[in-house]
């Protein structure tokens, strides 16, 4: 196409054919409006996209001369086109999307900046539109979406899918429990259906958030010993003190063998610490900072025999051991006044 002229006053006519070439020069489209918004100039990549070039168009007939669409492909009202903005209000419109529709049919994604001219007193002399066809890129991006969309949907359902199924195995293991005539195995199933069911839980909570890959863990350790406490038999009615402040978010590689962890030593209160005790107690202290979480935990049985052993059985000792190794956390053990104690620290950075 033969580039235009502008309709300006330049010095000669040499440096307005410069000035032309230069501007035709440009990848991006220039599109220039004078005073009252009537088109003076269009450059060669502007025609290019538009697939047309027309001058003397006014504000209220952009859209109409120029196939200008909305996002959703519908007739662009001529009064919210930047380029009119820019001629009415004397506005600056930045990084607008707008679609064009040329005349072979193809739909075209434009992305472009509109913005008056001044002179040296500040008056409105011409308004410049310049834009840029995206059209290529928002296709890629927006696939790119659709399949992030569909890898978050699949990812969902998974986690649906295993919290299921983990609840299946906790019922099976639930069953042999109950079926077991050996109260050893019996309890070793109950407790094999305890750590499974944390398992459960943090899927589901993924499912529910609507997220995959962490979770929010001050709540998820609160929810989880308020329901064990309600859950686990005991002889008597263990009172629950439970403290929360702030919020942390862990990978779930994390937050698993951590809530495990929590859920080894309520499991062994139950198990070792209340015999003999006339009011059974557990105090969990939560507390996430900037840099670390410290979760403490308390029950006022008769303490630990060996305060160099973690308690519980050897599962419990080997999951408290793999929580400080993944979380590269501080694991404190000793006995309290009277009772058990565990600090456990974690860095969240």
């Amino acid at each position: 196409m033969a580039a235009e002229r502008f309709d300006f006053r330049f010095d000669d006519e040499a440096s307005q054919r410069l000035l032309v070439a230069a501007l035709n020069q440009l990848g991006e489209g220039v599109i220039v409006a004078d005073a009252k918004g009537a088109l003076i100039f269009v450059n060669d990549a502007a025609a290019l996209i538009h697939g047309v070039r027309r001058l003397s168009v006014k504000p209220e007939n952009y859209a109409e001369q120029y196939q200008l669409l909305t996002v959703d492909e519908k007739p662009y009202p001529p009064a919210d086109l930047p380029l009119a903005k820019a001629v009415r209000d004397g506005e600056v419109v930045e990084h607008a999307h707008w679609k064009i529709k040329r005349p072979d049919g193809e739909i075209v994604d434009a992305i472009g900046t509109a913005r008056p001219v001044l002179d040296r007193d500040g008056k409105q002399v011409a308004s410049v539109l310049t834009l840029a066809d995206r059209t290529a890129e928002l296709a890629t991006e927006r696939k790119l979406k659709l399949a992030l969309e569909a890898r978050e949907l699949l990812l969902l359902e998974v986690n649906h899918r295993v919290k299921n199924n983990l609840a299946l195995v906790q019922g099976m293991l639930s069953l042999h429990a109950r079926s077991s005539k050996d109260e050893a195995a019996a309890q070793s199933f109950k407790d094999a259906g305890s750590r499974v069911m944390v398992l459960a839980d943090i899927h589901r909570r993924l499912y529910e958030l609507g997220t995959h890959s962490e979770i929010e863990v001050v709540g998820m350790i609160g929810d989880m010993v308020i329901e064990l406490v309600k859950t686990l038999p005991a002889e008597r009615a263990v009172d629950l003190n439970l403290k929360q402040k702030g919020r942390a978010l862990l990978a779930t590689n994390k937050a698993t063998p951590l809530a495990l962890a929590i859920n080894e030593l309520t499991l062994n209160s139950f198990k070792h610490a209340f015999g003999d005790t006339d009011a059974p107690r557990i105090a969990v202290d939560i507390e996430a900072g900037d840099e670390d979480m410290i979760i403490v935990y308390r029950d006022n049985g008769p303490g630990l025999v060996d305060p160099e052993k973690p308690p519980g059985s050897g599962i419990g000792r080997a999951l408290i051991s793999s929580l400080s190794r993944q979380l590269h956390a501080t694991v404190e053990f000793n006995s309290d006044e009277p009772g058990f104690f565990a600090r456990i620290t974690v860095p969240l950075r």
